[in-house]
């Protein structure tokens, strides 16, 4: 037989209230994504960064696209090209970082593209804490050595940022050495881009 349990109405309306939540401010646990799974939702809150959804309104600025990096990413390092391009303009996630390091440690990090190179101050800033290529050098760097379609869409990246041709063509003045190859493509791709975009 049924015990019937007499509940205050103050105590049964506490058992009921909505428990404290906390904002979701890093990449999402597997549990929480489990939680969360809805394929339609998935796509319009979360971007998958290296592997882990992150929400995407943390992926906003340049300092919430380096914080998602941040896990993977070296002690020293700069980011640069590919990684630095998204770092400044958003868009879609990399699938693997581009790192400049000083001296070549491969050790962990096998599965990103690392280049001992030491950029010149004039073509570093400094974003959530780490080292980056401008803008103007990330896209001119991937201007030098990518496919062509990939390199004109770097470069009117940098262009609808608000970048101006002089600026391109001034990073791109500090490819020297091993970092000159693709130079004078690069440069032909920046000399034609559309006349619409300002100076």
């Amino acid at each position: 037989m049924a015990r019937i349990i007499t509940v205050p109405g103050h105590a049964a309306l506490a058992h009921l209230a909505p428990r404290p939540s906390s904002p979701i401010l890093a990449a999402v646990d597997e549990e929480e994504a489990r939680l969360l799974r809805c394929a339609d939702l998935d796509k319009r809150l979360f971007a998958t960064v290296l592997g882990r959804p992150y929400p995407l309104d943390l992926l906003s600025s340049p300092e919430g696209r380096v914080a998602a990096l941040e896990p993977e990413l070296p002690a020293r390092g700069a980011l640069l090209a590919s990684t630095a391009l998204w770092v400044h303009t958003g868009g879609i996630p990399p699938h693997q970082l581009v790192i400049g390091v000083a001296d070549r440690d491969r050790g962990r990090w096998r599965r990103h593209t690392l280049h001992r190179t030491v950029l010149p101050h004039a073509d570093l800033v400094t974003i959530g804490g780490r080292a980056c290529a401008s803008l103007a050098r990330a896209a001119v760097d991937i201007a030098r050595t990518a496919p062509p379609a990939q390199a004109v869409r770097a470069l009117l990246a940098a262009r609808t940022a608000g970048v101006s041709r002089i600026e391109l063509l001034l990073a791109l003045s500090h490819c020297r050495g091993a970092a000159a190859v693709g130079r004078p493509r690069a440069e032909r791709i920046i000399e034609q881009l559309p006349a619409v975009l300002s100076p």
